[in-house]
């Protein structure tokens, strides 16, 4: 699928990029499934901790319940975020709030997630999620943003998918060149709103994308729990490229 590129203003591309600290998936505060797991981001001086991190057991914290988390390998990114998977040892319970305990392996850390919240926690639903995430409408991309601050070069595209799942879903994404292709960036894309982005905003990101060179993506959703709606064809794309003054 070809895919056309709407070039926005940099008004609506730019906010100042945050360059170290760490993210989790799902958000701080989010509602998710008794058997959810997690993924935990390292973004600049980060990566080396949360990299770290694979192969030893964290702990979410309810008030009447503690459940270990094995972290394992995730993905890599060449723009400076490292990704591990979180895996709780056994379901959580029902309509609790689970404290993530970290500060012992990563001491002042800071969350990068937008919103208010400055303790890594979720709140648990009524029950597990059983069902697999499936396409209600495939992953395509739908805007490029390309912008420059003084060295620093934004270049994102909005990739978009409608899935029918209640718990929180990302995409994992692989990116080759469509033509002399000899290596692949796969990295996972969180969704919001049934929308996610891929490309760097100039400090970091989940992907090195070449102005206007041409791509082929693969992009497969899985929800919380891990399970997957199945691999796709290749979506062709156009990284976005500054416009003629």
């Amino acid at each position: 699928m070809a895919a056309v590129l709407t070039l926005l203003t940099a008004g609506e591309a730019g906010a100042k990029c945050k360059t170290d600290g760490i993210r989790v998936f799902p958000a701080p505060g989010a509602v998710i499934p008794l058997n959810s797991q997690m993924v935990l981001e390292g973004y600049g001086v980060e990566q080396a901790r949360v990299l770290a991190l694979v192969g030893q057991e964290l702990v979410l914290k309810a008030p009447d319940d503690v459940v270990t988390v094995k972290v394992l390998p995730g993905w890599k990114s060449s723009e400076k975020r490292v990704a591990v998977l979180l895996k709780p040892s056994h379901p959580l319970r029902p309509d609790k709030q689970y404290s993530l305990l970290v500060d012992r392996l990563l001491p002042n850390y800071v969350i990068l997630n937008d919103s208010s919240a400055d303790t890594l926690f979720w709140r648990t639903g009524a029950e597990a999620d059983e069902k697999a995430p499936r396409y209600k409408l495939k992953p395509s991309i739908t805007e490029g943003v390309y912008k420059t601050d003084g060295e620093q070069v934004t270049r994102l595209l909005k990739i978009h998918t409608t899935l029918t799942e209640e718990s929180p879903a990302y995409l994992v994404v692989t990116l080759r060149r469509s033509r002399n292709a000899t290596g692949s960036q796969t990295y996972f894309v969180p969704l919001e709103g049934g929308e996610g982005v891929i490309g760097t905003d100039g400090c970091t990101g989940n992907f090195t994308l070449e102005d206007g060179r041409a791509y082929k993506a693969t992009a497969e959703a899985f929800d919380s729990t891990g399970r997957a709606a199945g691999a796709l064809p290749a979506i062709e794309l156009h990284a976005p490229k500054p416009t003629r003054q």
